[in-house]
């Protein structure tokens, strides 16, 4: 029932075509011209409107988790506010399939050490601003979405080779989400910087349950070029 009432609200946002931010009278002129910022509101609500499972509230660390359709990973970003909480947004997934493929733990850099939890889970992530979170209404997974875009911009892109957008959790590591859905078999993909795993002994065409493939990325100044990462992506539709 309680997701039933979310998807209520995201269509009925999708319906108006508009996510203002909240606290309206506080909205930059930047956002209203920031087409990727308010697109990319847009489409976030519509891949969760897709989810055969919603996205559940963690109480520990005040997140919301957005789980894969395979249960090996999974997206989590800020709901509340919370001191001492080491991500505001990270991906969290299993550590058996790198385990397997060769990855020493104790080789891990010092930041990822003690980052294999109890259920086995590995962690990549950053933290946000420690900006007031400021809502309006029912707090909902897009609307926490919508609190990142207007706190932490330069997290979220758009990512043309692929028309996805995406918000960076780490160097090189995203969740991204279709721009179109209809005309993308790529929906949701997590993406991985395998870099600190090949250090650490990983052999990346072992990692059963990602793809080791090269990205078609552009730098600040629009210059392509192709990068290594590992890839697991879900066609929701």
């Amino acid at each position: 029932m309680v997701w039933k009432n979310m998807r209520k609200a995201i269509l009925a946002a999708l319906s108006v075509g508009i996510f203002s931010l909240v606290t309206p009278d506080r909205a930059s002129a930047a956002f209203n011209t920031d087409l990727v910022g308010r697109a990319a509101i847009t489409s976030f609500g519509e891949m969760l409107w897709a989810l055969e499972f919603p996205p559940v509230v963690d109480e520990t660390d005040k997140v919301w988790v957005l789980t894969g359709p395979d249960g090996d990973a999974a997206f989590w970003w800020r709901r509340e506010a919370k001191p001492g909480r080491m991500f505001d947004a990270y991906l969290c997934f299993d550590a058996e399939p790198f385990v397997n493929a060769g990855l020493d733990l104790s080789k891990l850099p010092g930041h990822m050490k003690g980052m294999l939890d109890d259920r086995g889970k590995l962690m990549v992530g950053k933290k946000l601003s420690g900006k007031p979170l400021e809502y309006d209404g029912e707090i909902t997974p897009l609307s926490s979405f919508e609190q990142i875009v207007r706190l932490d911009r330069e997290s979220v892109g758009y990512h043309s080779a692929l028309d996805h957008y995406g918000i960076t959790v780490a160097d090189g590591s995203l969740f991204e989400w279709a721009k179109d859905m209809s005309k993308n078999d790529k929906d949701i993909v997590f993406v991985i910087d395998p870099k600190i795993f090949i250090d650490a002994g990983v052999d990346p065409l072992k990692v059963e349950g990602w793809a080791y493939a090269k990205v078609p990325l552009e730098d600040a100044r629009g210059r392509k070029f192709d990068a290594e990462k590992f890839l697991k992506p879900f066609d929701l539709k």
